[in-house]
């Protein structure tokens, strides 16, 4: 998948500083499959919940922002799956945010 199919799927602009920093992110998660970020993003919508970039450091952070504690429930549970699936490091930094930091060495 290309940088700009990413950024689409996502919800962003194509523009150089948003290029820039997809490609930040992807030098700091080695190994990390950008169609495996789309498809997490893809099962969190329905909760509420959604995959961004991180405005603070160079990585994925996926918001955990459902309506009600059910779906947050279950967002946190396609969370946990998908990175264990995808073998994939995540980091808790509060109730709503983890960040992704990249491959399972």
């Amino acid at each position: 998948m290309e940088i700009s199919a990413l950024l689409n799927q996502l919800g962003y602009n194509e523009n150089d500083a948003t290029i820039a920093q997809v490609k930040r992110i992807l030098n700091n998660c080695d190994g990390l499959n950008l169609n495996s970020i789309i498809t997490l993003n893809d099962h969190l919508k329905p909760l509420g919940s959604f995959v961004a970039m991180s405005g603070s450091e160079d990585v994925f952070k996926i918001k955990n922002a459902g309506k009600t504690p059910g779906a947050q429930s279950d967002a946190l549970n396609v969370i946990e799956n998908w990175a264990e699936k995808n073998k994939v490091n995540i980091k808790k930094i509060n109730e709503t945010t983890h960040y992704i930091l990249g491959k399972v060495i």
